[in-house]
């Protein structure tokens, strides 16, 4: 769908703006955020009606899943962090991503109409699948921040990006994550 490619043409360019050696979680909330921002706009300008309802249902649906997922890896950071023999802990975690995948196969049924498009994802997922997810995430709230407080304008937030890049990663994160 138009929507969909505009996204992932937004995404990927962002990559080419910035990018930071060793810090995924900047770089892919970054180009999500850039993604989000810029695949709306272009939406309003050149997309038909049907393809920004299309985007819509894709942008709530994804909404749908980081909560879902964020909310099971909560869950399983929490059990890890106990004092549980490992062998529970195994059958705990078993546990909880089977829960996870009931989830998504409800949500694919009553809200979903059907979209089959994460279930392999669902079907693999462990916890590197879940950290790998939450990357494209974390930091995207921090970044629209920044993209408002720079009045909407690229120009002014990927400067603001930059010098964000150039710090070392806990200034970086902190700087970001401050920005109201």
């Amino acid at each position: 769908p138009e929507g969909e490619l505009a996204r992932l043409i937004f995404h990927e360019l962002a990559h080419q703006v910035v990018y930071v050696d060793d810090d995924t979680t900047f770089n892919e909330s970054f180009a999500t955020a850039v993604e989000r921002i810029g695949g709306a706009r272009w939406l309003l300008r050149h997309g038909s009606p049907a393809a920004r309802d299309e985007y819509a249902a894709l942008v709530e649906r994804r909404a749908e899943l980081r909560a879902l997922t964020l909310r099971y890896r909560d869950s399983l950071a929490a059990l890890y962090a106990t004092g549980l023999p490992p062998e529970t802990k195994r059958e705990r975690k078993a546990t909880l991503l089977g829960a996870m995948r009931a989830e998504h196969q409800q949500l694919k049924a009553t809200r979903w109409a059907g979209f089959a498009g994460y279930d392999r994802w669902f079907d693999e997922a462990n916890n590197a699948s879940l950290a790998v997810l939450a990357a494209y995430f974390d930091l995207v709230p921090a970044f629209e921040r920044l993209f408002d407080r720079s009045g909407g304008d690229f120009d002014r937030f990927y400067a603001e990006v930059r010098t964000l890049a150039a710090l070392p990663r806990e200034q970086r994160r902190a700087t970001l994550e401050s920005t109201r």
